[in-house]
């Protein structure tokens, strides 16, 4: 095998590990997000022990609701 064609097969794997990562993030919030509204509440961040705990650390904003960028700080670690 070429190093051309093993250095495209780990990419591939890698960006396709990425893209499912990605896309179980956003499954979790929308599973989390129980009024369908785009953030996540404290008392929906209630069904993740580990987040509810710790919301107010991944709120960047102070606005007492997390967007899912803000859910990805917290689902990345």
């Amino acid at each position: 095998m070429s190093k051309l064609t093993f250095a495209s097969l780990i990419l591939c794997g890698v960006f396709s590990t990425i893209s499912f990562a990605a896309d179980s993030i956003g499954e979790k919030f929308k599973q989390l997000d129980r009024n369908d509204d785009g953030y996540l509440t404290r008392s929906e961040s209630a069904r993740d022990p580990a987040l509810w705990s710790r919301f107010k650390n991944y709120d960047s904003d102070k606005d007492n609701k997390l967007s899912l960028s803000e859910f990805k700080v917290y689902a990345s670690k």
